[in-house]
């Protein structure tokens, strides 16, 4: 298995980009115009792809691989 990128769809990206600017799992929901209970899968698939514990690791992680700004 390599070290990549990890791949995130762009929903997921979506997410993590608001997760990213400090918006809460309500507030993202409302901006996509989807279920709070959606961010929360969409947040366990990016931890699980980003191997983070949390959202500030996640957003750490997704920085270091140039996934958000």
């Amino acid at each position: 298995m390599t070290q990549g990128v990890p791949q995130l769809s762009d929903r997921e990206r979506d997410v993590l980009t608001l997760v990213a600017d400090g918006l809460s799992n309500k507030e993202i929901a409302r901006a996509l115009f989807i279920s709070e209970a959606t961010v929360k899968t969409h947040l366990v698939h990016i931890f699980g792809k980003l191997r983070a514990n949390n959202r500030t690791s996640a957003v750490a992680a997704a920085r270091a691989h140039g996934l958000v700004s």
